[in-house]
């Protein structure tokens, strides 16, 4: 394989962890820059990584909006 095609490759996969572990973040209330960031830089494990994680929950707005 060409060196190019193959720094096109890495590239797209880096592109693509970023938008993957952006979209799960934002879907399970975690910091979207850092896995953003984390995404691009090792796209493989992130996008494992976080695909395994479970949701952050805000319990203290539920309970000042049952407390009203």
């Amino acid at each position: 394989m060409d060196e190019k095609a193959i720094i096109i490759i890495q590239l797209l996969l880096r592109i693509v962890g970023l938008f993957v572990c952006v979209n799960k973040a934002k879907e399970l209330n975690r910091s979207q820059g850092r896995w953003g960031f984390f995404g691009f830089v090792s796209p493989i494990l992130a996008m494992i990584w976080i695909h395994f994680m479970k949701p952050v929950m805000n319990w203290n707005e539920n309970l000042n909006d049952n407390n009203l």
